[in-house]
């Protein structure tokens, strides 16, 4: 069995009559962007929309109205605080297993979710063997700008323009955890992106006796590939042997931030070298479909520990493009299924 392909979505595509639709509010309009392309008409049995605490900007009120025409049974709203992701994760637990009776697809607009709530609502639905389809919205481009990057490179801090900035806190849930091999030299394997911090947060906190970085690789925007490893240099350098570079100087370690199935699969190569003598843990800080690579390796694996620096907070105006580029999904059929036979594919089941 193959990881299912990242494919175009249009609305030719059939979607069960009996499905649950989750997405995220959101500050950005791809919030608004799948929702919008679909018919008006009563397309889901039930749909959940998530709203972040604490409060910030949003298109929750544009987003509502839009899911309400499209929904046979009232839109529930459901909070998520990203501050206190324990919260969270057992609010949801209760909740959303309500409103899986009769439900055989579930669908997940990722587009604007943060990295934690899709390794939650990933990681929750792992019992349940309905049919999981996973939305994105891919727009044109993203802040910062290669202009904006190259202007304050030296001095990062001064640009304003940064997607995130911070570090709030390193979070952990129960159903991201692990207690497996806890006295045992830990591996870390994290994700490069814009905000530096993040790695600067793990790396005292964690004290690995061995770091991955995993660059990323846009399809679109190649510039940001070598941008964000000259931002972690500092990390390449400290752990230099298990961080090479190639003849060009690029990380060998690096995966597409938007083709999934390469991430799982480097993930999946990784554990395996390291899973009998270390504790390996996963720190989610790339984009949103390597995050979600890293929900699939969880499931696989159990004995991995998630460990997620939440960002102190965001840019509103300018985050992303409000053109899409594409409109992407990936459909799982019979999900619970599905994780145990990738498992037994890729040998992750010891």
């Amino acid at each position: 069995m193959a990881l299912p392909l990242l494919e175009p979505f249009n609305n030719t595509h059939l979607i069960s009559p009996n499905s649950l639709f989750i997405a995220a509010e959101g500050f950005e309009a791809r919030s608004l962007t799948w929702m919008s392309s679909l018919p008006q008409k009563k397309i889901f049995q039930k749909s959940i929309i998530l709203t972040y605490l604490p409060k910030r900007e949003s298109k929750l009120n544009v987003l509502l109205p839009l899911t309400e025409t499209r929904s046979k049974s009232n839109v529930e709203v459901l909070e998520f605080n990203r501050f206190e992701p324990q919260v969270a994760e057992t609010y949801l637990r209760k909740e959303i297993s309500k409103w899986l009776h009769g439900i055989d697809e579930v669908i997940l607009d990722i587009s604007v979710m943060s990295k934690l709530m899709i390794m939650i609502l990933v990681v929750l639905l792992k019992d349940y063997n309905f049919h999981l389809r996973i939305i994105y919205s891919e727009p044109e481009h993203y802040a910062p700008t290669q202009w904006e990057y190259e202007r304050h490179k030296d001095q990062l801090s001064q640009c304003a323009n940064l997607p995130s900035w911070g570090v709030h806190n390193i979070v952990r849930t129960s159903l991201l955890t692990s207690v497996v091999m806890q006295g045992a030299p830990a591996v870390l394997i994290a994700f490069t992106s814009f905000n530096e911090q993040l790695i600067r947060s793990l790396l005292p906190t964690i004290n690995p006796s061995v770091f991955i970085l995993i660059n990323g690789v846009p399809p679109h925007l190649s510039w940001r590939e070598k941008a964000m490893q000259e931002i972690h240099l500092f990390a390449i350098k400290e752990y230099a042997l298990t961080n090479e570079l190639d003849k060009a100087g690029r990380l060998i370690n690096k995966t597409s931030t938007l083709f999934y199935a390469e991430t799982f699969e480097l993930l999946a190569e990784t554990y395996k070298r390291y899973c009998y003598s270390n504790r390996v843990i996963l720190a989610p800080t790339g984009s949103k479909l390597q995050a979600f690579s890293c929900a699939l390796l969880k499931l696989c694996c159990p004995d991995v520990d998630i460990e997620y620096p939440t960002p102190e907070s965001f840019i509103f105006k300018g985050y992303s493009s409000e053109k899409i580029r594409n409109i992407h999904q990936i459909k799982f059929d019979n999900f619970s299924s599905f994780i145990v036979s990738i498992a037994e594919q890729y040998h992750l089941n010891g």
